[in-house]
C-alpha cells in the first residue's frame, strides 16, 4: 500500500523540529564565542603592553591569549558556517512541507526555459508558475535546473533508460534526510548564473606558463630575493641595488598581470563556491547505492584514484592562494618574495591539464542527481502517485483512475485513459468547461512525467515511450503577421512532416481549425483526421463538432467515441467530470450566454 502524504509530512516535521533545536544551541554556542573572540582579544592586547613596558614573563601570557583567540576564532568561524548551512536545511524542509499541502511556490517555475515552437511545452504548462517544473524542481545550482528541464522537454525513448532512472528516484525518495542536506548545501553556495560557463571555459584554455623558464623562476627567485634581503640587511648591497632588483622581479611579474587577470577573473572569489560542490561530490562518493543509476554517478565521481570531491576542494585552495594577490600589499610582498601570481597560475593549469576532460563529467554527474533528487521530492509530496510501467509491445496508453498531477487532491476528478495500437484515436466531445481539455493535459502532462522517469497521477499506467504532440493553444502573432488559423496550420503542418519521416507521437488537439468558419472546420476536421490514420498516428480529440463523432462509423476499429457532459438543472449548470463512452447529448453555450446577460433572439 503506497504510503499516505501524512507520512512525509511526519518525517519532515521532525527533521524541522531538530532542525530548530539545532539551531538554538548553535546561537547559544555563537554569543559564548563571541565574547569569548572579544575578551581574548582585549587580554591579548593587555599582556602585550605590558611585555612591551619590559615585564617579560607576559610575553608568556601573551602566547597563551594568542593561542585562546585563535581557537575562538576559528571554533567561531565553524558554528557560523554551521548556522547557515542550519537556515538553509530550516528552510529546505518548510518548503517540503509546503509541497506536501500542494503548495510549491517557493520553487523555481523555470519560466526561461519555455519555448513557444517546442512540441508541448506550452500547452502542458511545463514551465512558469503553476507549473509542473515548478513542481518538481528543488535544483540549486543552474547546471541541474537545466538538466531537469531537458528531461521535462525530451522524452527518453527506451524502456531501460526509463526503469534505470525510476530506480534512481526510488531509491532517493527513501532518503529524505540524505536529499535535504544535499540541497540545503547548495542553497548556501551562491551561485552566479555564469559561474559553470566560466569555469568550463578556463578548462579549454591553452596553459601560458607550463615552460620550463616559468619552472626555473618560482624556484630560483625565492632563492635570489631571500639572498638580497640578507645582503641589503648585512650591508653588503646598497638600498639602490636592492631597489633595481625589487623592481625587476615585480616587472617580470607585472609583464603578464593582465593575462592572469583574464584567467583569474573566471575562478575568482568561488572558493566557497567550490567548497559546497566539494561537500554535495562527497554525499554522493561516500553513500551506498543500490540503484544502477546512482552507482553509475558515483563511479564517475571516482576514476583515476581520485575523487571529485578532493579534486575540486584542491582546485578551490589553489584558487584561495590565487586570491591573495587581490591584497595589494599581500600582492606586492609575495610577488617579491615568491614570484607568487605565476606560481599560482602553474598550480591552476596543472590543475587544469590534469582534469579538464573529467571535470565537466563530473559536474553533469552532479547536476543529474540533482534532477533526480529534484523527482525524488516530488514523489515523496505525492506519494499516492505511482511509477508507470513502459511496455514497447505497441503504441498505447492505459490508465485507471489518471489525474492531473498539478490539480489538488480534494478537486482532482480522475478518469480512465485507454488507447491500444497505432491508427487510433479517441474523440472526446463535450460541452464547455465540461473537463475535455482538463483531460487531454491530464494524458500529457502524466506522460511527460512517465518519459521523464517521474511518478504519475494514477491508480495505474501503463504506456508505450513515445513523445507527446500537443496543439492545445495555438496563439497569433502580430510581430510575425501571423493569423490565428494560419499559425495552427503551421503546428499541424509541423505534426504532419514528424509522421512522415517516421515519429511515433501520441497527439492531443483540442478543437481543430478554430480559427475558420463551421462548414470549412467540419470538412477540415475529418480530412485530417483521416490522414492522421492513414500515418499511423495515435492520439485524442477534444472537440465541441459532434459531426466529427460520425468517423467512428467509417473507421469502426479505428476511431472511438468519449463525452464530457454537462446538466442544467434549474439555473444551475452542473459538471461530474467524468468521461463517458458515446457522442455529448447536452451543450451550454446558449444557456451561459444568458447567464452572462447576453439576450438570444428567438
Amino acid at each position: 500500500m503506497p504510503a499516505q502524504p501524512k507520512d512525509f509530512m511526519t518525517t519532515y516535521t521532525t527533521l524541522l523540529t531538530a532542525a530548530r533545536d539545532d539551531m538554538a544551541v548553535l546561537l547559544k554556542k555563537n554569543r559564548l564565542f563571541s565574547v569569548l573572540r572579544v575578551i581574548s582579544f582585549l587580554i591579548l592586547l593587555l599582556v602585550v603592553i605590558l611585555a612591551i613596558k619590559g615585564l617579560a614573563l607576559f610575553w608568556v601570557f601573551a602566547a597563551i591569549a594568542l593561542l585562546v583567540f585563535v581557537f575562538a576564532f576559528i571554533i567561531h568561524e565553524r558554528i557560523h558556517k554551521k548556522q547557515k548551512f542550519n537556515a538553509s536545511l530550516i528552510l529546505a524542509l518548510e518548503q517540503e512541507l509546503q509541497a506536501c499541502s500542494g503548495n510549491n511556490t517557493s520553487f523555481d517555475g523555470g519560466i526561461e526555459f519555455s519555448d513557444p515552437t517546442h512540441m508541448y511545452g506550452m500547452d502542458l504548462d511545463i514551465f512558469g508558475g503553476h507549473s509542473l517544473f515548478q513542481a518538481l524542481n528543488r535544483t540549486t545550482t543552474f547546471l541541474a535546473k537545466g538538466k531537469l528541464s531537458t528531461w521535462l522537454l525530451e522524452p527518453l525513448p527506451e524502456k531501460n533508460e526509463i526503469v534505470h532512472r525510476q530506480q534512481a528516484v526510488k531509491e532517493l525518495s527513501s532518503m529524505p534526510e540524505w536529499r535535504l542536506h544535499l540541497r540545503a548545501h547548495g542553497m548556501i553556495a551562491d551561485e552566479n548564473a555564469k559561474d559553470p560557463d566560466s569555469l568550463f571555459e578556463w578548462l579549454k584554455l591553452k596553459p601560458l606558463f607550463s615552460g620550463r623558464g616559468f619552472a626555473a623562476a618560482i624556484y630560483i627567485i625565492p632563492v635570489l630575493s631571500a639572498t638580497s634581503i640578507a645582503l641589503l640587511i648585512a650591508g653588503v648591497l646598497t638600498h639602490q641595488l636592492f631597489l633595481i632588483y625589487l623592481l625587476l622581479v615585480l616587472a617580470f611579474a607585472g609583464f603578464y598581470t593582465k593575462r592572469i587577470n583574464s584567467r583569474h577573473m573566471m575562478l575568482s572569489r568561488k572558493v566557497t563556491l567550490l567548497d559546497k560542490y566539494a561537500d554535495r561530490f562527497r554525499m554522493v562518493e561516500e553513500h551506498a547505492f543500490k540503484s544502477i543509476l546512482m552507482q553509475q554517478h558515483q563511479q564517475a565521481l571516482q576514476q583515476n584514484n581520485q575523487t571529485a570531491s578532493t579534486g575540486i576542494r584542491k582546485l578551490g585552495r589553489i584558487t584561495a592562494s590565487l586570491d591573495t594577490r587581490l591584497n595589494l600589499l599581500a600582492g606586492f610582498v609575495l610577488n617579491f618574495l615568491m614570484l607568487w601570481d605565476i606560481r599560482q597560475m602553474r598550480r591552476l593549469e596543472k590543475w587544469q591539464q590534469t582534469h579538464k576532460d573529467i571535470a565537466p563529467l563530473w559536474f553533469d554527474t552532479l547536476a543529474q542527481t540533482e534532477a533526480l533528487a529534484s523527482m525524488a521530492a516530488f514523489s515523496c509530496a505525492n506519494p499516492e502517485f505511482i511509477f508507470p510501467v513502459i511496455d514497447e509491445s505497441k503504441l498505447s496508453v492505459v490508465a485507471e483512475s489518471a489525474g492531473h498531477p498539478l490539480i489538488p487532491a480534494l478537486e482532482r476528478v480522475n478518469n480512465a485513459i485507454h488507447i491500444m495500437g497505432a491508427g487510433r484515436f479517441n474523440i472526446i466531445t463535450g460541452a464547455n468547461m465540461a473537463g475535455k481539455s482538463t483531460y487531454l493535459r491530464t494524458i500529457g502532462v502524466n506522460m511527460v512525467l512517465a518519459l521523464a522517469g517521474a511518478p504519475v497521477c494514477a491508480e495505474s499506467f501503463t504506456c508505450y515511450p513515445a513523445p507527446v504532440f500537443t496543439s492545445l493553444r495555438t496563439n497569433d502573432s502580430l510581430s510575425s503577421n501571423t493569423s490565428y488559423f494560419y499559425a495552427e496550420l503551421l503546428r499541424l503542418k509541423a505534426l504532419i512532416d514528424r509522421l512522415n519521416s517516421g515519429e511515433k507521437l501520441f497527439i492531443l488537439l483540442d478543437e481543430i481549425l478554430k480559427g475558420t468558419n463551421s462548414a470549412d472546420k467540419q470538412a477540415g476536421s475529418k480530412a485530417l483526421l483521416t490522414q492522421l490514420i492513414g500515418l499511423n498516428a495515435t492520439g485524442f480529440i477534444a472537440t465541441h463538432d459532434l459531426e466529427l463523432g460520425s468517423l467512428a462509423t467509417i473507421f469502426p476499429v479505428k476511431v472511438h467515441n468519449f463525452h464530457f457532459e454537462s446538466e442544467i438543472k434549474g439555473d444551475e449548470l452542473l459538471f461530474d467530470y467524468k468521461l463517458k463512452p458515446g457522442i455529448a447529448q447536452n451543450m451550454n453555450a446558449t444557456f451561459l450566454m444568458q447567464r452572462m446577460g447576453i439576450t438570444i433572439g428567438k
